[in-house]
């Protein structure tokens, strides 16, 4: 019995060692912080190797991949391009500084309300390309017409501007397209086409940048050359019935004809005039 209990009061007291063990505090290193610095961030060379501005990093490496945005405005100097933001992505690090390169052209949404006014049609579109290097490219085209402009124009202009961009951009790199945006080189061509269809005041590209390599828009640049394909074979589609009624309305307020006069054939026999010189109302016989 006595060496039970002393098997006992050795394993008690070997337990209360190792709980106070466990208690006792673990000492940390604390890791050296390192010194943060500023990094200059370049633009290509195509936009002179300008300063877009810095960046505090304690790795210069860390700023690979990062989006930078300028006015094109500061860039040219020119106050008619403050409506117009180019994106630039820092591509490598070299002697201490960030160089990017344009991934992106936007127009800013004031330019584009400016643009905008009653009795136009506006032409918005979205769909994805391949330029010369093989890389993804989202354009947003803006075609603004003249006058208004019927439901089956529209799909006209919209084939034949995505057709049009499609073999602009197929035989130039980003960065030449980027400067061709800012020249107002694709405006002018795009609006060229739209203009076979029905009367253009102008074409903006509200939005045009890269896609990140390995993205899944690949396979929306596959239904959209079937599209192009199927919808170039495909006869044109008939207008609907009540568009021919609005031009006639439209016709009529430009020649100063009152549109208030006209009746349909279907509840009426006759269409009534009133003789504006008099109160009278004559009986006017229907066409037929």
């Amino acid at each position: 019995m006595a060496k039970e209990e002393k098997e006992k009061q050795e394993k008690q007291e070997e337990k209360k060692e190792e709980k106070k063990d466990q208690k006792k505090p673990v000492k940390t290193v604390a890791k050296a912080k390192t010194k943060k610095k500023w990094v200059q961030i370049i633009a290509p060379g195509s936009f002179n190797s300008l300063h877009l501005g810095e960046s505090l990093v304690d790795d210069p490496g860390r700023l690979v991949g990062k989006t930078v945005t300028a006015n094109l405005m500061t860039l040219t100097n020119d106050m008619r391009n403050q409506g117009i933001e180019i994106r630039f992505d820092i591509v490598k690090v070299h002697e201490s500084k960030g160089h990017a390169a344009a991934t992106g052209y936007a127009l800013l949404p004031s330019q584009l309300k400016r643009l905008v006014r009653r009795g136009r049609s506006k032409i918005g579109d979205s769909f994805v390309v391949r330029n010369q290097n093989g890389r993804l490219v989202r354009i947003k085209p803006v075609v603004l017409t003249a006058t208004p402009a019927s439901s089956g124009a529209q799909t006209q202009i919209r084939l034949a501007v995505r057709n049009r961009t499609k073999q602009l951009v197929a035989g130039m790199s980003f960065d030449r397209l980027v400067h061709e945006l800012i020249n107002y080189q694709v405006q002018r061509a795009l609006k060229d086409v739209a203009n076979k269809t029905h009367p253009v005041r102008g074409v903006e590209i509200v939005a045009c940048f890269l896609l990140p390599e390995g993205t899944s828009d690949a396979r929306t640049v596959r239904e959209d050359e079937t599209t192009v394909i199927n919808e170039a074979v495909a006869p044109e589609a008939e207008a609907p019935a009540d568009d021919g009624q609005v031009e006639d309305l439209t016709e009529d307020a430009e020649t100063g004809e009152d549109a208030d006069l006209l009746v349909d054939d279907a509840e009426a026999d006759e269409d009534l005039a009133v003789d504006p010189e008099s109160s009278e109302t004559t009986t006017k016989p229907s066409d037929e």
